[in-house]
């Protein structure tokens, strides 16, 4: 009894299991529908590998930079200093003891230095570490919440676009006030895409609308040319030969 009751469990599962698997097929494919609405536009991970690049915070840029720093301290610190000094004086010499004739004797003297310096230095301690290796890992944390922005900006706006599309509000002002949300979130989106997000849409509508006007080159239908075998070929000759014959 057992067993018979865990065979009539088992059989009443997989028949309810049947029963609900066309239902959940059928709203599958209308919840595939209505986001065929939306594939002009662009996918979530587009949206956010265009605001990091548009930011500049990549991960191979982070990466890049953190090495950067880290080799910073072989490149040795160069110092230069350039001098120069101009002097010039005279002196008068008057000998009234051994002068013989004329004024005392004028001197002038004049000196001109000019003087160049150069030197090296590295901090060779920075390879160990360098503390603005911190200031580039922090970039991590920019990344990382400018992804989750974009993404809750992006989900807001789909659900928004799905509400509007299957309840469309009746009043004037349910509309306006929906397409204005609508518009203020395509402008977050551009704002942090630098524009990715509206001229990405604008060029798949374009793709779209061009392949659906395309129309393929109608093909030529040419005879098919039966080939005549060696009997054919005789009987073919025959014709022709008693068609002349009568002729003449």
């Amino acid at each position: 009894m057992k067993h018979l009751g865990i065979t009539l469990s088992l059989s009443l599962t997989l028949s309810i299991a049947f029963a609900l698997a066309p239902r959940q097929a059928s709203a599958d494919d209308e919840v595939e529908e209505v986001l065929k609405r939306f594939e002009h536009e662009p996918k979530i991970r587009q949206v956010q590998v265009a605001a990091i690049n548009y930011y500049n915070v990549s991960p191979s840029k982070i990466a890049s930079l953190r090495t950067r720093t880290r080799t910073k301290a072989l490149i040795p610190g160069i110092s230069i200093g350039v001098t120069n000094s101009l002097s010039s004086f005279n002196r008068a010499v008057d000998d009234i003891i051994f002068r013989n004739v004329g004024i005392a004797k004028l001197e002038e003297q004049t000196a001109d230095f000019f003087g160049f310096s150069a030197s090296a230095s590295w901090a060779l301690d920075r390879l160990v570490f360098n503390a603005e290796e911190l200031d580039v890992m922090s970039l991590i944390g920019i990344q990382d919440g400018l992804q989750r922005e974009v993404t809750a900006l992006y989900y807001v706006r789909r659900r928004l676009q799905i509400e509007i599309l299957l309840n469309p509000p009746r009043e004037l002002a349910s509309r306006l006030s929906g397409r204005l949300r609508l518009e203020e979130l395509t402008g977050l989106l551009d704002a942090y895409t630098g524009g990715y997000f509206s001229k990405e849409i604008t060029r798949n509508l374009k793709r779209k609308k061009k392949k659906s006007a395309y129309v393929p080159p109608r093909v030529r239908k040419v005879p098919s040319k039966t080939i005549a075998g060696p009997g054919k070929v005789d009987e073919l000759r025959m014709r022709n030969t008693g068609s002349s014959a009568a002729t003449k």
